[in-house]
């Protein structure tokens, strides 16, 4: 007697992602001062186009001290 083996597949979500202004918002800064934290290196983001998104995981790194980069 053979046994079936199950493949799992694993869906994953998305991670959510914040705009410039909701992390300003968060911090209690100006956008350009994230913008400036992008260009340094110091908060990760994702650019599509001429769009910038954090990821809700860069954020927390950051409050946490991390620097951010990958």
């Amino acid at each position: 007697m053979s046994t079936a083996t199950e493949e799992t597949t694993s869906t994953t979500t998305p991670e959510p992602v914040l705009r410039v202004r909701d992390v300003a918002e968060h911090l209690d800064c100006g956008t350009d001062s994230v913008y400036q934290l992008i260009a340094a290196g110091n908060l990760r983001a994702i650019r599509v186009g001429r769009v910038i998104r954090v990821p809700e995981s860069a954020l927390a790194e950051f409050i946490a001290g991390g620097t951010g980069r990958r």
